[in-house]
């Protein structure tokens, strides 16, 4: 049963940071009645049930017959899957505190597909928004027990090692938006799991650009938005950081 709520509640999760997505970059309000991106008119309860809505309009507008985009409907079943992982993690959940660190996990999540998508899409970070999250989440692992210490000394080394690839390559292998996120994913990991998140982060960012380049969807001199990755490789450092530090230890031994 408690399963089944935590998908309904990251289907839910997801539906809400589609609009946040969107509003981030036209700089609407948040507070405003949900409207087709196209046309302009107001959606109706109907239209807006995650991915069930989708499918009945057949990635359509009800009104104007425009394609809804293909991310409204993955980012709700991506919030689904992790809000699922995030308590499959901690079952049997027994007391508080196991909830609050499945709460912390289904933010993070929240945080971090509302960037990448957005980068995805537009190149483009949201400074304020990904501040605002890594101090709101960065409290929020004070209050679960994690020192703060080494909190911030993740969020020093991860987003001074991204400035300096920014500073290097002169902004053509990252962007400038990029040391912030890093801001975010060390001071929700702390040091040194954040180095490890850095590194799947690399890992996974180099063998998707590698298969995009050898497929010739890509070629050297276009510039593949980083903000997944690093959202890609937050989730596997904290989720998977463990046995993956094994991993990685006995590889370089």
């Amino acid at each position: 049963m408690s399963a089944i709520f935590l998908l309904l509640l990251g289907a839910s999760l997801g539906s809400f940071a589609n609009m946040l997505i969107v509003r981030l970059k036209t700089g609407e309000s948040v507070g405003g009645r949900s409207h087709c991106v196209s046309c302009k008119k107001p959606l109706k309860a109907l239209h807006l049930l995650p991915v069930i809505s989708w499918c009945y309009l057949r990635g359509k507008c009800a009104y104007c017959s425009r394609s809804i985009h293909w991310h409204y409907p993955a980012v709700e079943v991506l919030m689904a899957v992790f809000a699922l992982i995030a308590f499959l993690r901690h079952v049997p959940v027994a007391s508080p505190y196991q909830w609050g660190v499945i709460g912390f996990e289904i933010a993070l999540s929240f945080c971090l597909v509302v960037i990448a998508v957005m980068d995805l899409r537009w190149k483009l970070i949201p400074m304020e928004f990904t501040v605002v999250s890594a101090m709101v989440l960065a409290a929020w692992r004070v209050l679960l027990g994690v020192p703060w210490l080494e909190l911030i000394i993740g969020a020093i080394v991860i987003s001074a090692l991204l400035a300096a690839i920014v500073a290097l390559s002169r902004a053509t292998m990252m962007g400038e938006g990029d040391p912030v996120l890093g801001l975010l994913m060390g001071v929700v990991l702390g040091f040194p799991q954040a180095l490890l998140g850095l590194l799947a982060s690399f890992i996974v960012g180099g063998t998707a650009a590698l298969a995009l380049l050898m497929g010739g969807c890509v070629d050297r001199k276009t510039q593949v938005p980083f903000a997944p990755f690093l959202a890609i490789g937050t989730l596997i450092a904290l989720w998977w950081g463990g046995p993956l530090e094994v991993i990685f230890r006995y590889a370089l031994l």
